[in-house]
């Protein structure tokens, strides 16, 4: 549904109730759910506020017998490229992907300032359970089944769909990018050389990493070869949420924030779901090629049972796509912090990870 009226940027609760009224959202949403909704005045909660990008609320209507909670995300006007991704993923790929996605309930353009979008709530994982290895289980397989629908071949089908605004990994504009930054990783090696405190943990690894970024910009080709589909691009157990977890059966899982959604290689996303979460979870370490090398036989086989064979080792696949992520542009981004006098939890992960995954995959 979309429809165009004026209205006053939101920055308060109060100006939520009062815009509520002046703009008859309650009419539009009964118009959804079939049934007369009212908002519920109290239970306003802020979930981001961040005014001059996004501000995301949690709101509940009720129908007199049951509450219905709602997320309203309101973008700014004009939009950025990755605001602009997430609109579409609404307004254009909603059909094909819902099952993966939050009900959408209404999305407006107001006063050609904001876009409202209201979705379902959904619970996110986290504050549900205590997150432990063995959970990746009930979320490796809606990953496969998401990448499956639009692998290769299949994504050229709904090519229609995404031609007009989906990012592409193997575009002109990205590619450039993509140089751009590993030229700015090896200035930035460079800075932190020149810093005592940065020095002793960049200096084991530097001559390594300079040759091997030489290399690039794409240090793997076998990623790409091993097939591209969409992929969500932030899929970190944030972004995983699941109405109703039960441990006894299979979990319907449904993911948010789809501002990063890109046409790419397919284990991108199982790098940050899977191997960022194993460098995160510091208690993981000692069981991480466990952990790793179960996640990507489940994976593997999900895909096999969709009929996507991968060709090359799966687990090989994994450590390339995580080196290629790192080195095109992760490296950058936590040298680049720790030298703004920020700290990082992964930059000495990185370095390691890259020296040692580097001679074990031939980049030296």
């Amino acid at each position: 549904m979309y429809r165009s009226e004026g209205i006053v940027p939101l920055s308060s609760k109060e100006e939520i109730l009062n815009n509520w009224q002046k703009f008859r959202w309650g009419d539009k949403l009964t118009s959804v759910f079939g049934n007369t909704v009212t908002l519920v005045d109290h239970q306003i909660e802020t979930l981001k506020d961040s005014r001059k990008k996004t501000s995301i609320w949690k709101l509940v209507v009720t129908d007199g017998i049951e509450s219905i909670p709602v997320v309203l995300k309101i973008f700014k006007l004009p939009l950025k490229e990755n605001q602009m991704v997430e609109i579409n993923m609404y307004q254009r790929a909603y059909t094909l992907l819902q099952e993966f996605m939050p009900q959408m309930y209404w999305i407006e353009n107001v006063n050609k300032e904001e876009i409202w979008l209201f979705t379902q709530y959904v619970k996110p994982l986290r504050g549900q359970i205590k997150l432990v290895p063995k959970h990746l289980e009930q979320i490796i397989p809606t990953v496969a089944n998401f990448h499956a629908l639009t692998f290769e071949n299949r994504f050229l089908q709904h090519a229609h769909v995404f031609d007009s605004w989906l990012p592409r990994y193997d575009s002109k504009l990205i590619t450039l990018e993509r140089s751009k930054h590993i030229e700015k990783t090896k200035e930035y090696l460079d800075k932190a050389m020149k810093e005592p405190g940065l020095r002793e943990m960049v200096e084991p690894s530097y001559n390594v990493i300079h040759k091997i970024l030489q290399k690039g910009p794409i240090f793997f080709p076998e990623i790409m070869e091993a097939g591209q589909s969409l992929i969500h691009g932030d899929l970190h157990i944030h972004n995983v949420c699941c109405t109703n977890v039960n441990e006894q059966q299979a979990w319907p899982i449904q993911l948010i924030d789809w501002e990063s959604v890109k046409y790419a290689p397919v284990w991108y996303d199982l790098v940050v779901l899977v191997e960022l979460l194993i460098d995160f979870r510091k208690d993981w370490h000692k069981k991480a090629e466990d952990i790793r090398s179960h996640c990507v036989h489940l994976y593997s086989k999900e895909m096999q049972s969709k009929g996507i064979v991968f060709h090359e080792d799966p687990l090989n696949l994994l450590k390339m796509t995580y080196l290629q992520r790192v080195l095109e542009k992760r490296l950058l981004n936590h040298l680049r912090r720790v030298l703004n006098g920020e700290k990082s939890a992964l930059l000495g992960r990185y370095l390691e990870k890259i020296v040692l995954w580097g001679k074990e995959l031939g980049l030296l």
